[in-house]
């Protein structure tokens, strides 16, 4: 049953002048019309009447046909002309102003008139079908269809009103699902700022345009409140009055922004990689990347950080964006172009980047990479090559095939092996790329020079062959056929297990059952062939120096000091870092760092080269005992008695800087696992401070006096006195105070501090002139208030030269040279301070009494530094 309109409106009190008049407006009649009388009036109510009749016959077939569609009115090409010859004469376009504004002058309709065009509106729109091409309605339009809608009808539309009513019940119930569904959509958005954005975009959109409705209209979303309430038009403000439900994004661009946008903090989410502090943490460990424009961290790995860039290769391959393999792509271009592979170089990497590269169509940066490898002789799996020309194939990419018939020919001839239904199968996708006739023949080409370099040499592909040509080579002593063999096999072998083993052999060759009346070492002769090879590369050194390995620790077994030191010399010669290898058999297999180099540097020891020992040690970082590197007692109770060795043999040849570097890596100074007690070194120490201090090497001796101090070392005291007294009479009386302060800590000189306050100094005999004076400073300062305070001038400060127990038993003459050095501390002071003889005490010492006015003098022009010497740090 219809349900009556409201009985009155609804509007709100400002408003309501505005909908009275819209609804003058849309009453007045147009220019061919006399108060809305006349033929064209009549026909188009005739018009009307039958979309009317026609929408309510087909309905209720739009129902059952579609429940979800709400319905969107449209335009005949004749009704929009005619509406627009005469209605739209009476509307003009406002013009453009602030949304706000636009929203507060537009009128509102009556509720009554609303609800019965909103109806009629629907019904209609099931029967009249879209017009691409005439998109928009005007404003005057609708206004006047709603001003002929409020005049009164007969009972026979009474009776079709009835039945609207059931089609705009339906209609509201499927605007209501379509409302709950866009709030849903809504809810379901984390982010707050999307419904903003969208709001205003719409609100943008709707105050730049003309005020014409596009066609097809978006859905007047009715909830159950809504019916028995005012509807503001849509097109007066883009939400409900009170409500914040959204109106569905009509842009696919803008949408596409607001996905950008919600994914921000996917793309600057951290990837999980474990970087260098040097590099760029948004470069390497984010999907977005640097935006840096001048960022001051590294974007591409530096030489030695070839594990960082396989590890970043891994990652971007499991994570499978596309522009993070574009990022891993660049990344080994710019890394490879400057250095050669290394030992964290890994083949599998490099295959499954390039298959990545490739599933992502990167066929260009594929090519890039492929071209590259070839440079640095490290050749992709030959699936891979397969899949390549698989994809252009498929792809019809024909442009490709020149450039990859140039990698297909530069990887035959950098020693891949193809068999020949490889061959046949690629001439088949050439074909069906109908790639042109020189270029399959250039394939062809390439398969026919295969085959003859296999026929000749087939025993390379086969390993148990080159096994054989091994023992060929060691019956006949050719060792540079054997490296000649070893290149032969490096070339054809695909597998790397299989070639370290063919190495291990190698090996075993190079040190079994050898003689020791033979002159010539076999090592040296294999590696020297191996060596001059063009295509040698990194991981040919780290073999060749794993091989050396072995038979280094194959002659120090057998005592072969110039055999040992022959092979140690070949590696230095191909600049092998072998200190951070190990052996390929044996126990040098599972040795420890300490070990190797322990052992190396005997070997240079015995054959005769301290130099070449201290240069292993020094090549090895004088590494011992580590988290990284570990080793066990015995390895670090042998490298104890190396350097020792070491330290005496060069300490004989008065090399002092090479003696202290080699003391002060001996176990228990560096950060080992291994607890040594370090006072055991004390003798050696002292030894070479002796030797220092004799030699008149004052700077070397004051750092080995410091390092002793600093890491608790005993110290002989007679040896600092000496280095205090000399560091003085040369003037070097910065490092002179330094040492004595440390000596009065250490208990070398008797305590001052109970005589210093009392006006009495106690200077023991025994002192040199240096150390007389360096007493006599701290008893100034010490006393300095005292001395400056006005009206002290009359109290003295005395002096006592106290004859200790050793001097009793010496002469007079001993006692008196005390007198002259105390004197001559007095006059070797700046300024000089002046002492006078007062007496002698029961234990027939000196005593004398030291001027106030040479002391006042001194205080004012020292001390500024004496007391931040004497004063400020601890004895």
């Amino acid at each position: 049953m219809p349900r009556a309109p409201p009985s009155g409106p609804t509007t709100a009190p400002g408003r309501e002048g505005d909908a009275r008049g819209l609804r003058k407006r849309s009453r007045r009649p147009g220019l061919g019309e006399a108060g809305g009388c006349g033929p064209e009036a009549e026909g188009r109510e005739e018009s009307r009447q039958k979309r009317r009749m026609v929408a309510r016959a087909s309905g209720r077939e739009e129902v059952e046909s579609d429940k979800s569609e709400v319905p969107m009115i449209s335009q005949e090409p004749n009704v929009a002309e005619e509406h627009q010859s005469t209605d739209s004469k009476h509307m003009k376009l406002p013009e453009k102003k602030e949304p706000s504004n636009d929203l507060r002058e537009l009128p509102v309709p009556d509720p009554g008139s609303m609800k019965s065009e909103i109806c009629a509106s629907l019904s209609a729109a099931s029967e009249i079908k879209h017009d691409s091409k005439d998109a928009n309605i005007s404003l005057g339009e609708v206004t006047h269809e709603t001003s002929s809608n409020e005049k009164p009808r007969g009972l026979s539309e009474q009776t079709k009103s009835s039945d609207l009513d059931e089609k705009c019940r339906f209609s509201d119930k499927v605007a209501i699902r379509e409302e709950k569904e866009t709030i849903s959509e809504v809810c379901r958005s984390d982010s707050k700022n999307t419904e903003i954005m969208v709001g205003e975009c719409h609100l943008a959109a709707l105050v730049s345009k003309p005020l014409c409705l596009p066609v097809p209209l978006p859905p007047l979303n009715l909830n159950a409140h809504q019916e028995d309430t005012l509807l503001n038009p849509w097109m007066n403000d883009f939400r409900l009055p009170g409500k914040h439900s959204l109106l569905k994004l009509q842009n696919p661009e803008i949408c596409e922004i607001f996905k950008r946008e919600k994914n921000v903090g996917v793309f600057q989410k951290p990837l999980g990689l474990m970087i260098p502090h040097r590099y760029c943490k948004f470069h390497f460990n984010t999907l977005r990347g640097c935006e840096r424009s001048q960022c001051k961290f590294g974007h591409v790995p530096e030489q030695g950080d070839e594990k960082v860039c396989m590890d970043v290769f891994k990652k971007y391959i499991s994570i499978n964006e596309l522009c993070l393999l574009q990022r891993a792509a660049s990344m080994f271009m710019e890394y490879y172009r400057k250095f050669l592979p290394g030992i964290h170089f890994d083949l599998q990497v490099l295959n499954d980047l390039l298959s990545s590269l490739l599933k992502h169509c990167l066929l260009k940066e594929v090519f890039q990479v492929m071209n590259l490898c070839i440079m640095i002789k490290m050749l992709p799996a030959l699936k891979i090559l397969l899949k390549i020309f698989e994809y252009v194939a498929t792809m019809k990419l024909r442009n490709a095939v020149p450039a990859l018939i140039n990698i297909f020919c530069k990887l035959i001839e950098a020693g891949m092996v193809l068999d020949p239904e490889h061959f046949n199968y690629i001439v088949k996708l050439l074909y069906q790329v109908q790639a042109s006739k020189q270029e399959i023949t250039a394939v062809l080409e390439m398969k026919s020079r295969l085959h003859m370099r296999q026929f000749k040499k087939n025993w390379k592909c086969d390993l148990e062959a080159a096994l054989n040509e091994i023992e060929h080579c060691k019956e006949k002593g050719d060792w540079t056929k054997l490296g000649n063999v070893y290149l032969n096999i490096k070339m054809s072998c695909e597998k790397f297990a299989d070639f370290q083993r063919f190495c291990a052999c190698i090996a075993e060759t190079l040190t079994k059952d050898c003689k020791e009346e033979q002159p010539g070492v076999p090592f040296c002769e294999f590696a020297e062939t191996v060596s001059k090879d063009l295509q040698n590369s990194e991981v040919d050194k780290t073999l060749l120096g794993r091989i050396g390995i072995s038979a280094m620790y194959f002659y120090h077994k057998l005592l072969q000091w110039s055999k040992g030191r022959k092979v140690l010399d070949k590696l230095y010669e191909l600049k092998i870092h072998f200190t951070s290898l190990k052996g390929l058999i044996g126990p040098e297999k599972l040795a420890s760092r300490c070990q190797i180099v322990n052992i190396a540097a005997e070997i240079f020891l015995k054959s005769g080269s301290l130099d070449g020992a201290i240069w292993v040690l020094r090549e090895s970082e004088w590494i011992i005992n580590t988290p990284v590197w570990p080793c066990d007692r015995l390895d670090v109770l042998n490298r104890h008695n190396l350097l020792c060795t070491i330290a005496h043999e060069i300490l004989a040849k008065s090399l002092y800087r090479q003696t202290f570097e080699v003391l002060q890596n001996l176990p228990g100074f560096q950060n080992s696992q291994e607890t040594v007690e370090v006072s055991q070194y004390s003798l050696l120490f002292n030894k070479l401070l002796d030797a220092c201090i004799e030699s008149n090497s004052l700077g070397m001796s004051s750092s080995v006096a410091e390092f002793m101090i600093s890491k608790s070392i005993p110290i002989d005291f007679s040896f600092l006195r000496r280095l205090i007294t000399s560091l003085g009479r040369s003037c070097l009386w910065l490092k002179a105070r330094a040492h004595y302060k440390s000596a009065l800590s250490l208990g070398c000189y008797p305590p001052l501090e109970g005589n210093l306050y009392r006006k009495l100094l106690l200077i023991p005999s025994y002192l040199s002139e240096i150390e007389m004076l360096l007493a006599i400073e701290i008893f100034l300062v010490s006393n300095a208030s005292s001395i400056q305070s006005p009206g002290t001038s009359t109290q003295m400060l005395q002096i006592v030269l106290k004859r200790s127990e050793e001097n009793k038993s010496r002469s007079k003459d001993d006692y008196q040279a005390a007198v002259e050095r105390l004197i001559m501390a007095a006059r070797i002071s700046d300024p000089k301070l002046f002492i006078k003889h007062m007496t002698v005490n029961v234990n027939k010492e000196q005593v004398y009494s030291l001027e106030h006015c040479s002391a006042l003098k001194w205080l004012k022009e020292n001390m500024k530094w004496a007391g931040k010497v004497w004063l400020f740090n601890n004895h």
